[in-house]
């Protein structure tokens, strides 16, 4: 529970919301979540419009997924304002390929640096170092990590 009262994460209870990898829907979006290198993020601005954005990700095997942002990326400000996410990876040239996840995005005060968290570094690191001359750098760059919980998936 938050300072202000409960988080809409914190009612976010593992449930196996990835569908099972025995269905060809579940084997899909496992694949997705492992191996592409960007997912698009929408957060909601003030006056309620929905702002999209592409970013790299980092599924952590579990219902969520992590995110590195900049420190004065504005969606930080619509994730404080409204945590209620959602994240979709781009379909195929013919309207296939489907995947829309829905969560709730947590800010993280305490986790690793994007040059400390292995996972996201093996993942992306030659792209840090050429987005910002280092992984240090862009580790101070895109200092904010944020998780966000997934609660829905769907898709075709």
């Amino acid at each position: 529970m938050g300072p202000e009262g409960p988080r809409l994460y914190d009612h976010v209870v593992p449930h196996d919301v990835i569908p099972d990898r025995s269905t060809a829907f579940g084997a899909k979006v496992r694949r997705r979540l492992t191996e592409e290198q960007f997912i698009w993020l929408t957060t909601v601005g003030r006056d309620g419009t929905p702002q999209p954005n592409p970013v790299w990700f980092l599924w952590q095997g579990d219902d969520s997924v992590l995110i590195y942002n900049r420190t004065t990326a504005h969606r930080l400000v619509h994730v404080r304002r409204n945590p209620r996410v959602c994240l979709h990876f781009n379909g195929d040239d013919r309207g296939g390929d489907i995947v829309v996840l829905t969560g709730a995005a947590e800010i993280l005060d305490d986790h690793p640096s994007a040059a400390g968290d292995s996972g996201y570094r093996d993942k992306y690191a030659d792209g840090m170092e050429r987005v910002s001359g280092s992984l240090e750098a862009f580790a101070e760059e895109y200092a904010i990590p944020v998780r966000v919980h997934i609660t829905h998936t769907r898709g075709f």
